[in-house]
């Protein structure tokens, strides 16, 4: 599979301090190279001018930001590359194109498992000439920071200063310009987008294999991004049972795909229901994982639903990806058409066959996959409805050791569908299948022009699959209609622990407890 690019911002209240950490020997283990476009009472400077301009706006809530820190992995083959020429290439080409100063370290984790940089940068640009104005006398400032004459109007009734109100002793700094105001391509949103790019370009021109490229992780498709757990990160739990959601999601979505549905449709479904619900849900209920995961599993039981739908027995095609073979009639020419060359359409068959063998593996392991899943949901219900006590713990203990097997195999199906597609060549199930419509779009367009060249026309057959695709086009998608009647009802497998056995079911029940 594809590895994605990782670049993550981040933003500094101690820019000093984070420079010193990044770059000092004796609080790094694993410290390879130090990289700085600047000296080091830069960072001083820069974070007293922060300081300066946020106590001169007046804010009375949040932090003071100094600066900017990328975190940006690096494939573990580029170890082999000089680490400091690797460091300055990263550092001097963030510096040209965005015009700031900056401060790089190449480390490697404890584990030795991420091989990254960390690269400091100023959001400011620094002035030709330094405007630096210092008190000639205490200065006084009230809570609105408006400045005073007088001590006295700052004090209370008791004569204590009041809050919010500010003594500046003379001699200390009242106003400072080292360095313009914060740039507007660091506030855009934009912007790490744009570092991405740019980074990944970068990671993919300095290595050595084609396995070792990177990609972007494109938030418009079908699929949802996974999150990094930092170090010692405190949400670690609420990020990994967040992170194993989402891949239950993009699993069910690559199902999907092999199975025929659209990759637009999950897509407008993904737009629809996930990312416009969790807005919506922040805006009025702020940020709380437990309906944010509650709407994610609303649509992953949706999705599963569109699945079961199109890994309904269908009946089989009498060729190949359902293409009607082209007419065997003779040649003709109707009258007063001049004879044209021959269209060949070789070359869209000999592409589709090659794609075809592909997409019937992929469909075959799909199918593998989805019966075993069905298999271990009827094996937990069994377990779910097995009484918790003595008398039944060897019973309990046999149907947990059947869903850890089916899990096994799960897993095994999972990293199949993977291996089919990375040995043929493709980075992802997505782009398999993608080739897999146009291959066969193509040929059916070859097909038709060879057979208007041979004079004929479309045939009913034809006619009724054109019928068949206007109506299917017109119709609201299958995803919506079931998103509606969730909405309108609770599903019925939303409470599996609730629900009776079927009659296959209890039958399987039975069998495993004789």
């Amino acid at each position: 599979m594809p590895r994605h690019s990782f670049i993550r911002m981040t933003k500094l209240t101690d820019v000093k301090g984070r420079v010193d950490y990044i770059s000092n020997p004796k609080r790094q283990e694993h410290l390879y190279a130090v990289y700085t476009t600047v000296k080091s009472e830069f960072w001083q400077y820069l974070s007293e001018q922060a300081q300066h301009d946020f106590w001169k706006s007046n804010q009375k809530t949040g932090k003071c930001i100094e600066g900017r820190e990328l975190i940006i992995a690096l494939p573990e083959s580029l170890r082999e590359k000089d680490p400091e020429l690797l460091l300055q290439l990263f550092a001097e080409t963030f510096r040209q194109k965005y015009g700031v100063q900056c401060t790089a370290a190449l480390h490697h984790n404890k584990a030795m498992t991420n091989y990254h940089i960390h690269l400091v940068f100023a959001d400011r640009e620094m002035l030709e000439k330094t405007d630096v104005k210092r008190a000639g006398r205490n200065m006084f400032f009230d809570e609105a920071g408006r400045h005073v004459r007088t001590k006295k109007e700052i004090l209370d009734v008791d004569g204590n200063v009041r809050p919010g109100c500010r003594i500046l002793a003379k001699g200390e700094i009242y106003d400072i310009k080292w360095f313009s105001g914060r740039k507007d391509v660091f506030k855009n949103r934009n912007f790490l987008d744009d570092v991405k790019v740019m980074y990944t370009d970068l990671i993919n021109k300095v290595v050595d294999r084609e396995e070792d490229k990177l990609q972007i992780f494109d938030a418009s498709g079908p699929y949802l991004a996974t999150k990094k757990i930092g170090k010692n990160n405190p949400k670690e739990e609420e990020i990994r049972s967040d992170n194993q959601l989402r891949q239950e999601w993009n699993q069910t979505v690559d199902q999907i795909l092999i199975a025929g549905g659209s990759q637009e449709e999950v897509t407008e479904f993904k737009q629809e229901e996930v990312v416009q619900r969790v807005s919506e849900s922040v805006k009025t209920h702020g940020v709380q994982p437990g309906l944010l995961a509650e709407i994610l599993r609303r649509a992953i039981t949706i999705l599963k639903e569109f699945l079961d739908l199109l890994m309904q027995p269908v009946k089989e095609e009498t060729d190949a990806g359902g293409i009607r073979e082209s007419s065997d009639r003779p040649e003709s020419v109707l009258p007063g058409k001049q004879k044209a060359e021959r269209p060949d359409s070789r070359e869209a068959e000999f592409r589709f066959m090659r794609i075809e063998s592909v997409h019937r593996q992929l469909n075959k392991t799909n199918r593998k996959l989805y019966a075993l899943q069905k298999q271990r949901e009827t094996v937990r219900l069994a377990l779910d409805h097995t009484p918790k006590s003595i008398f039944h713990h060897k019973e309990r203990k046999e149907l947990q050791e059947r869903v850890d097997g089916l899990e096994r195999q799960i897993r095994l199906c999972r990293n199949q569908l993977f291996l089919i597609v990375d040995a043929n060549g493709y980075g992802s199930i997505k782009e398999a299948e993608q080739e897999y419509r146009l291959a066969k779009r193509a040929l059916e367009q070859a097909r038709r022009v060879q057979e208007e060249w041979n004079g004929t026309t479309l045939l009913d057959k034809d006619i009724h699959e054109l019928q068949k695709q206007r109506m299917k086009e017109q119709k609201t998608s299958v995803l919506k209609q079931l998103a509606a009647m969730t909405t309108e009802a609770p599903r019925r497998n939303m409470n599996h622990a609730d629900k009776k056995l079927s009659g296959k079911e209890a039958s399987l029940f039975i069998s495993m407890h004789k």
